[in-house]
């Protein structure tokens, strides 16, 4: 029977696929100090970074060299759609919350602030699981509205975090709150970061502890598990009276107890951190442009205007430095490579050794043109082609060059027995064999007393002193 091809199965739901792909095109924001004193927010920064989470950099690292460019260069890349700037000066710290990478931007100063671990150092148990950081937190906001930095404030904190759809949303990540709250008399925003936890409502508080803890309880001190579900009345020790306003009956299982169509005692607890903010400024970009509100400054139309213009033509002489910085870069770059071009070349012509060949052609040229001169000074003309047709006292000129220079077998710089030269043949420039010297050029063994070579001496041998000959027999012709 033949094997059937396994079909693999899906093992992802559609559901799961479409939150997946929804939390990547969230927002993602990047928390970083800057300025000379910011490295005393440190603390503060770690806190709003684990706040932010998990559509934040929670292992950026910054240093006193990068500026505000390098964060927006590699924002685009990785998606990052804010800044949260944390500066501080001698007398007052700021948060900075702007918009990648054009702006706005907005300066609140910051009047107090409690950091998390000072939150949960008060409280009897504190409530912080790890789960607790996989989703990202509600974000509700009270008083907002009315003013134009106000309404640009909700703007910018609810694009901090991603929009839920409450028809598709599941209770199980709805983890967390943040809550903004904005005192119209003080003109400050008060920031107060909450972790929701629910709880069964209308149980003992035996039957509670029961359920929702993992581990079995004592039952040591009890005769019987109805003793144990009845010592305790229903309710909780910490309710008080306003119980019926934290139930809620839920529309989806939570867990631990927490079932659909049931009630559930939604609970609070703050985890902080706590700040509270003032906005100070609005800017147009990010982090600089044109100034849309102060708290502080108030300008005329006038002054405004004259503000305006002195930017826009700051920004003209800018764009005309970088334009002509751009041309002397490139200008710099085509100079560098053309002498780096000449220099090679120039260095390549210098390292070539010459070939044997090369050399010898060399020394023979020079030699034709002594030859010539000295016939052309002792019989007063140019001596023409004539000196190469091979015939009588011209093969002493041309034999040597055929037979004993370049052809020759044993002549030339590959000598076998020559010291400088040659061995048995010439150089080639007056012959060899069969030239008008027998075996005669520049050394050899019949050379008498070649200059180099291993057994002739330093005469120039036959072909030379019978080449001079014929020419002065020439030259008493004429005359």
């Amino acid at each position: 029977m033949a094997k059937t091809r396994r079909v693999k199965k899906r093992t992802q739901q559609a559901g799961s696929e479409e939150a997946a792909k929804a939390k990547n095109t969230g927002p993602k924001t990047f928390v970083f100090w800057r300025g000379k004193h910011g490295l005393i927010l440190k603390a503060l920064e770690a806190d709003l970074r684990k706040m932010m989470s998990p559509n934040t950099a929670t292992n950026l690292r910054e240093s006193k060299r990068n500026v505000l460019k390098d964060f927006v260069h590699i924002a685009g890349p990785l998606g990052v759609t804010q800044f949260l700037i944390l500066t501080a000066t001698e007398n007052a710290c700021y948060l900075r919350i702007a918009k990648a990478p054009r702006g706005p931007t907005i300066t609140m100063k910051i009047h107090q602030y409690s950091l998390m671990k000072d939150v949960t150092a008060v409280q009897n148990k504190p409530r912080m699981p790890d789960t607790l950081w996989q989703d990202a937190p509600l974000v509700v906001m009270n008083n907002f509205g009315g003013e134009e930095h106000l309404k640009l404030a909700t703007t910018l904190f609810q694009n901090l975090f991603p929009a839920i759809n409450v028809h598709s949303t599941s209770l199980k990540q709805c983890k967390r709150v943040l809550l903004l709250s904005y005192d119209k008399t003080s003109k400050r925003i008060h920031l107060r970061h909450f972790s929701i936890s629910a709880q069964p409502s209308g149980v003992s508080k035996s039957v509670k502890a029961l359920v929702s803890q993992r581990a079995v309880p004592d039952m040591g001190n009890v005769q019987d598990v109805s003793e144990f579900l009845s010592k305790s009345g229903y309710g909780s020790e910490s309710e008080g009276e306003d119980a019926a306003d934290s139930r809620v009956t839920l529309a989806q299982d939570v867990g631990r107890g927490n079932l659909a169509s049931r009630q559930s005692r939604v609970k609070l607890q703050e985890i902080g951190p706590r700040l509270e903010l003032e906005v100070v400024k609005v800017e147009e970009g990010l982090c600089d442009g044109k100034v849309l509100f102060h708290s502080f400054v108030k300008k005329s139309s006038g002054e405004a205007s004259q503000q305006q213009s002195e930017k826009e033509r700051e920004r003209e002489i800018k764009e005309k430095r970088r334009k002509q910085q751009e041309e002397n870069v490139r200008r710099k770059d085509s100079d560098r490579k053309r002498q780096a071009g000449e220099q090679a070349e120039a260095q390549g012509r210098k390292k070539r050794k010459k070939q044997w060949w090369e050399e010898e052609q060399e020394g023979q040229d020079a030699s034709d043109d002594d030859d010539r001169a000295y016939y052309k000074e002792q019989v007063g003309e140019d001596p023409g082609d004539e000196m190469g047709r091979g015939t009588g006292s011209q093969k002493a000129f041309t034999g040597g060059q055929r037979r004993g220079g370049t052809r020759g077998s044993r002549g030339g710089d590959r000598g076998r027995h020559g010291g400088g030269v040659s061995s048995r043949g010439g150089r080639g420039d007056f012959g060899g064999r069969n030239g008008s010297g027998r075996r005669g050029g520049s050394s050899g063994r019949s050379g008498g007393r070649g200059q180099a070579g291993s057994r002739g001496g330093g005469g120039a041998g036959r072909g030379a002193p019978r080449f001079r000959g014929v020419v002065r027999q020439k030259a008493r012709a004429k005359s």
